[in-house]
């Protein structure tokens, strides 16, 4: 309330000059950010989906190469039973596990390598595989599926696994075998996994 002859404040006196509101500036500068902020969030999205998608297929590889381990260890179990028998009491089914057992588990390429090291002491001090040549492909495997397989290690139609595995007799001692199951998929991606039987 006023008074006659006083003068009206408020908003009538700020004139045009006092508006409130955001300037093309501000708005402008806000879009900016937001945009940064939401392009971030994008990359980030997709950096996530490319992670899933790689955790997924070393799930998978890992899966193919534990279960031809698996696979080669009961082999190699059911071999030794059938050889604490005679030779002449085998029968049909001791002869399968034999001759898979020498298509599986046999040592047929020389690719196993050891180095002596520095130290010159006569004694291996470095073993490896030469990857190039493995001793036995899928296709050894029964059923004879050939490379490349999905992950039930049926034939894949498109992209898919190549396992291999690879075998020396008598490493790391006198009756015992080494055996390495490799998988490899994509671009150079691949996974070993190692283990050593008893004979």
């Amino acid at each position: 309330m006023y008074c006659v002859g006083q003068r009206k404040t408020g908003n009538l006196a700020r004139g045009k000059h006092h508006q409130q509101g955001y300037s093309l500036v501000e708005v402008m500068v806000a879009i900016l950010i937001l945009t940064i902020g939401l392009l971030a969030l994008a990359k980030m999205q997709t950096q996530a989906v490319a992670s899933n998608s790689f955790g997924s297929q070393l799930t998978q590889a890992t899966f193919l190469a534990q279960d031809k381990l698996e696979e080669l260890r009961l082999l190699n179990e059911c071999y030794l039973v059938v050889l604490a028998k005679p030779e002449l009491g085998w029968t049909v089914e001791d002869q399968d596990v034999v001759d898979n057992y020498n298509s599986q588990l046999s040592d047929a390429v020389d690719n196993w390598n050891e180095d002596d090291g520095p130290d010159a002491d006569s004694i291996p001090d470095q073993f490896s595989w030469d990857i190039g040549t493995p001793d036995h492909t899928n296709s050894d495997g029964p059923g004879g599926i050939a490379n490349p397989i999905d992950v039930t290690g049926a034939t894949a139609t498109t992209g898919g696994y190549k396992r291999t595995w690879y075998v020396v007799d008598h490493r790391p001692v006198t009756k015992a075998k080494t055996v390495r199951v490799r998988v490899e998929w994509g671009n150079g991606r691949e996974l070993a996994l190692d283990t050593v039987l008893s004979q």
